[in-house]
């Protein structure tokens, strides 16, 4: 009987670990999909405002409301864990052929220097 308990608990353990392995490759693939361009091909420009004080959820709202970006969540949590500086305030034209990471660059860029 102890023998049948333990093969029933690590049969329950194996496949607890699996179900564990296939949920993270799926969000690590989910995540991979979302940092991508919503369309490579589509070069045109959306000018998007980005208000004084706005957060960082606040931003990545505003991009997928104008279809910038795949996923608001995504955006929202690659600026939390890749911000290197502030994003900054203003007039952006951005276009849907850009990906995510090079997106928040583009927010977080210091555009006075490029004014010279």
């Amino acid at each position: 009987m102890n023998d049948e308990r333990l093969k029933r608990q690590n049969r329950l353990v194996l496949c607890l670990v699996a179900i564990l392995v296939l949920a993270g490759l799926i969000i690590h693939q989910y995540f991979n999909y979302s940092l991508r361009a919503v369309d490579e091909n589509d070069h045109q420009r959306v000018t998007v405002v980005i208000p004084a004080g706005a957060t960082d959820h606040r931003v990545a709202k505003i991009l997928k409301e104008h279809g910038l970006v795949r996923s608001q969540f995504v955006f929202d949590y690659y600026l939390q864990t890749h911000k290197t500086h502030g994003v900054k305030a203003g007039k952006f034209h951005l276009s849907r052929s850009v990906t995510v990471p090079e997106l928040a660059g583009i927010l977080q860029q210091n555009r006075a220097a490029k004014k010279r």
